[in-house]
């Protein structure tokens, strides 16, 4: 065998080596602007990405709480009954999570793109104040009254929840 058959050889050993299956590399958060962007292996995913915590889940719990305690007399007779009254507290039943999710970039979310968010969440009936083209309270309340029964518990606009709305459109990835 000639050297560069063995060179070839070796070369060609190693680009298979390099070629190995195995866990997917391991995902790191990188911040840009006011967005969080998912990096895998070294470069940068495409779009912009928002992490947001999602409340843990709870029960609604009854109470009862004395008010004012029973009075008896010396030999033990109640004299006056206790007063209580009954108190609502949540408990959690689960834990919160901090959820990635896609989101339409900053420079989408002008004041036409924000004006065109709130008549689509009028027209369903879940934004009830003025078409502003700002992103206030009203606003935020009612994103997140659109995304919460479809698994979304967050005031911040999702990609999807964008998508549905009409806002943005749809990538080769949903057909």
């Amino acid at each position: 065998m000639t050297r560069f058959a063995a060179s070839l050889i070796i070369l060609a050993s190693l680009g298979l080596a390099a070629c190995q299956s195995g866990q997917p590399a391991a995902m790191d958060m990188v911040q840009r602007g006011d967005t969080t962007q998912p990096q895998l292996a070294g470069t940068a995913r495409a779009g912009c990405w928002a992490t947001d915590t999602i409340p843990a889940q709870g029960e609604m719990v009854l109470d009862e709480v004395i008010i004012t305690p029973a009075r008896a007399d010396a030999q033990g007779r109640l004299i006056e009954p206790a007063v209580t009254a009954w108190r609502e507290r949540m408990i959690e039943t689960g834990a919160s999570e901090d959820r990635l999710f896609a989101v339409p970039c900053p420079d989408q979310m002008d004041d036409e793109f924000v004006a065109a968010l709130q008549r689509a969440l009028k027209v369903r009936g879940l934004f009830a104040g003025e078409v502003t083209g700002e992103m206030d309270t009203n606003t935020q309340n009612a994103i997140r009254a659109w995304q919460r029964p479809q698994g979304l518990d967050s005031n911040i606009l999702s990609l999807e929840a964008a998508r549905q709305l009409g806002l943005v459109a749809l990538g080769r990835e949903a057909f």
